[in-house]
């Protein structure tokens, strides 16, 4: 089986139609566990385009025109077994994606989903309405959902200011280590257009730890996404509007499947920290 793609994962989408609902003002908190219908799940793919195509299909119900960035990267993923489940940790943005991160994850085959994500939240830090940090958030999922061989990490926005540009790719390596070499990372990064100087450091430290881990650690391009579709953004350029969160579930849940094999669940799949992966 091919290798899978390393480095970021570079998208462009234009016409993605889905239904917004008027999102103004994400909730400051939320812990979501999904179960989703199996029949959803699109036909074991081994192309990138491929995967990108049918994702955005079964999650858009829509057909989009699709542009790759970054060429000779196809690729399904090494694992030999297919997974059925994802776990999502995020700050404020993931919040705003709540109405529509879980249906598109579905849409891509998942299933089922777990969701933690609160504002304000950084990888070792929080608010103190927050019950977790990006770490303890890991624990929390394992310990009342279990185990996912994907995890999709949206966190940055916060900790990019928190931390010296030297000592950036340390708390990223952090969060790796706390979720295990034996699993799959998708990490989103941050778009920051006012603080480019704090946007460049972080996403440029993300890549430094994706290098070092080329089969672990996959980054998704929020970045070049949020560039090429500013009408996606709220009024202060790091959070989305209605539409801007639908889409970026939407493109999130696609790129997911470039990470890890679709297919039915396999018979005996446990982890040691709970219920079938």
């Amino acid at each position: 089986m091919a290798r899978p793609l390393r480095g970021i994962v570079h998208l462009r989408l234009t016409n993605l139609s889905l239904k917004t609902h008027g999102l103004c003002r994400p909730p400051r908190m939320g812990v979501a566990d999904f179960e989703h219908m199996s029949p959803t799940s699109p036909p074991l793919l081994s192309t990138r385009r491929q995967v990108l195509t049918a994702g955005l299909l079964a999650a858009c119900g829509s057909m989009a025109a699709l542009e790759l960035l970054g060429p000779g990267r196809a690729g399904a993923s090494t694992l030999n077994t297919a997974a059925t489940r994802v776990s999502v940790i995020g700050d404020s943005l993931t919040l705003g994606t709540l109405p529509y991160q879980a249906d598109a994850l579905s849409g891509a085959g998942w299933a089922r989903s777990t969701i933690d994500a609160h504002g304000s939240r950084g990888i070792r830090t929080k608010v103190k309405s927050d019950k977790n940090t990006g770490l303890t958030a890991v624990d929390g999922i394992r310990s009342t959902s279990g185990d996912s061989v994907l995890w999709v990490v949206a966190l940055g926005t916060n900790d990019a200011g928190l931390y010296p540009k030297a000592k950036q790719p340390d708390i990223i390596r952090l969060m790796m280590d706390h979720i295990g070499s034996s699993h799959r990372v998708l990490w989103v990064n941050i778009y920051l257009p006012a603080k480019p100087v704090r946007h460049q450091s972080w996403n440029a430290a993300l890549q430094t730890v994706a290098d070092e881990r080329p089969d672990e650690m996959f980054i998704f391009d929020w970045a070049t996404l949020a560039t090429e579709n500013p009408h996606w953004l709220a009024n202060d350029q790091i959070h989305c509007s209605g539409k801007g969160y639908a889409q970026r579930s939407a493109a999130i849940a696609l790129a997911t499947r470039n990470i890890v094999p679709t297919g039915p669940a396999p018979a005996e799949q446990r982890s040691p920290a709970g219920p079938p992966l």
